[in-house]
């Protein structure tokens, strides 16, 4: 038993190739059933499929971590005498911000993109996506900025008392803000379940949408619990709001399958299954959000 849990716990190459065979054919069956045109009596065997899809992504890119974490001495050695890259290579905390960057200017794009297609149409829906994205621009920039200072507070001789009371304060203030987003995300829902607005992704985009929103919820959840390790509360609300943010992934990919794959006669169906599905994501990210005020809380007031 021991051997196998050890032959799955660092795959082969070769086994990584095969899973990914079956993720792809996953994929494949998945969408010849959603493009019937009796959608939702197949429905539960297209999520079986998509399911399959999910976990043979999620192994994938968990073997591929694996892999790549055997090549960490070599990383290191050459790193040595790179401060940049060695500390890129050496502090999670910094890394994870530093990714943080990237994140931030796509949400930018995003929201700017929205928000012009919401002034220039008059769009409800599109005027939501836009707010949401801007609360994320507003919590991932906050801790971008704060991190920067942090480190320049710290080299100057900051206590690390005082660095945790401050970090626990960016805790709680971007749990208050994470309670905003699903009010920000409620209204997109119900705009998309009253006007059948949705995200949208034609042709093969969809397939490539399919498999980034699969890799982001396993990237965010793999963080997620990887930093309920870590003592940096600015880090920990950095992964949480990407779990947040890729839980929205998973939400807009079930809702462009539907465009795409969809009838005219699965509209009520698809209001409803929506519905759901963004009620989900919204209760959800409010626990998350309620989670990170009652411990931030908790933590400062065991501080005093």
């Amino acid at each position: 038993m021991k051997k196998i849990f050890d032959f799955f716990k660092k795959p082969p190459l070769w086994f990584l190739t095969l899973i990914a065979v079956v993720g792809i054919g996953a994929t494949v069956g998945g969408t010849l059933i959603l493009t019937q045109d009796d959608l939702f009596s197949y429905i539960v065997l297209g999520y079986v499929c998509l399911g399959i899809m999910a976990v043979a992504v999620g192994y994938c890119v968990y073997g591929v971590i694996k892999s790549l974490s055997d090549w960490n001495e070599r990383v290191l050695k050459w790193s040595e005498n790179k401060p940049f890259w060695n500390r890129l290579f050496t502090e999670y905390g910094f890394r994870a911000i530093l990714f943080s960057v990237g994140s931030f200017a796509i949400n930018l794009a995003f929201a700017v993109y929205n928000g012009s297609v919401a002034i220039v149409i008059h769009s409800i829906w599109f005027g939501a996506l836009a707010t949401y994205y801007i609360l994320l621009i507003v919590l991932r920039g906050s801790i971008i900025v704060y991190y920067a200072k942090r480190n320049k507070a710290v080299k100057a001789g900051q206590t690390e008392e005082v660095t945790e009371l401050k970090d626990k304060r960016v805790y709680l203030v971007c749990g208050v803000v994470l309670l905003l987003l699903p009010i920000a995300l409620s209204f997109a829902i119900l705009q998309m379940v009253r006007a059948n607005d949705s995200f949208v992704h034609t042709g093969i985009t969809i397939y490539a949408y399919a498999i980034y929103a699969f890799y982001k919820i396993t990237i965010a959840v793999y963080n997620f619990v990887k930093t309920r390790r870590t003592k940096e509360m600015a880090v920990r609300a950095s992964k949480n709001i990407n779990l947040a943010d890729a839980m929205v992934s998973i939400l807009a990919l079930q809702t462009a399958m539907f465009h795409e794959f969809g009838t005219a006669g699965d509209v009520v169906d698809v209001a409803t299954m929506n519905a759901v599905t963004g009620a989900v994501v919204c209760v959800l990210t409010a626990i998350m959000g309620i989670f990170m005020i009652v411990n931030a809380t908790k933590k400062s007031s065991g501080n005093k």
